[in-house]
């Protein structure tokens, strides 16, 4: 993560297999702030425990679960991947929620072209990182190399920075 002066958005595209370590290297250089963590890959209590492994401390994280389909933990919000428009209000409300410096880690986009066409994707990304920027909030989407250009090609605009496109 970036410091305060340097708050923005970023996109990262990376090899499947790095994405839990570089989420784990962004967390671990901002730990001292709040965030949120969006998991669309693998449900929290996973995310948590790979976390865990990397040193991460995850004490300062709001997990938003859009993998699990029945109710795991109180303190984790599960949202169906369908439903960008519940997302979009819950990830708003929590930001809005967090005293001072907060980011927000939204792993594997590509997962939503699953449930979801790459517009409403498109859109979805667009309102988060707008609101963030107002906000001062800093956000890093992490996505794969899947060959997703169409939507790659419709959400670089709304990052400050993308890495390895």
């Amino acid at each position: 993560m970036q410091s305060s002066e340097n708050m923005g958005s970023i996109l990262v595209i990376t090899k499947v297999e790095a994405i839990q370590r570089k989420i784990a290297e962004a967390i671990r250089g901002n730990n001292r702030d709040f965030g949120i963590y969006v998991s669309l890959n693998k449900n929290a209590k996973k995310a948590i425990e790979e976390l865990g492994k990397t040193n991460a401390s995850v004490e300062k994280i709001f997990m938003i679960d859009c993998v699990s389909s029945e109710k795991m933990d109180e303190n984790i919000l599960q949202i169906n991947p369908r439903e960008l428009g519940k997302l979009s209000f819950a990830i708003r409300e929590f930001l809005h929620e967090i005293p001072g410096e907060k980011w927000l880690i939204l792993d594997s986009l590509s997962t939503l072209l699953i449930y979801n066409n790459d517009n409403k994707v498109a859109q979805f990304m667009k309102e988060i990182t707008e609101y963030s920027s107002e906000k001062g909030v800093h956000v890093m989407a992490f996505t794969p190399k899947t060959g997703e250009e169409e939507l790659l090609n419709k959400i670089y605009g709304f990052f400050d920075k993308v890495e390895g496109k």
